[in-house]
């Protein structure tokens, strides 16, 4: 039960920022308009990634999920930065 815990809890915020982060720089504009409605949605974000962890039979599935999960949102990101020459 605490490894599910702890999965959704340090995994679902860097997950949350990156997903918002990749909404932001997929916005035809410079971003700027949206940056307070970013921040407004990101904490109700985790917490459905938290929520979302004790859906998994056990917290190494949720900490494997959740990690791979962030390292493809991750990844995704890089390649948006690099692609457009940040």
């Amino acid at each position: 039960m605490i490894a599910r815990c702890l999965a959704g809890t340090l995994l679902g915020f860097p997950l949350a920022a990156v997903l918002l982060s990749l909404l932001l720089h997929a916005l035809p504009q410079d971003g700027a308009d949206y940056v307070i409605p970013a921040l407004i949605l990101f904490f109700p974000l985790w917490i459905a990634f938290m929520i979302g962890a004790y859906v998994f039979r056990s917290g190494t599935r949720a900490w494997l999920t959740l990690g791979s999960a962030n390292a493809v949102t991750f990844f995704a990101l890089w390649l948006t930065r690099h692609a457009a020459g940040f």
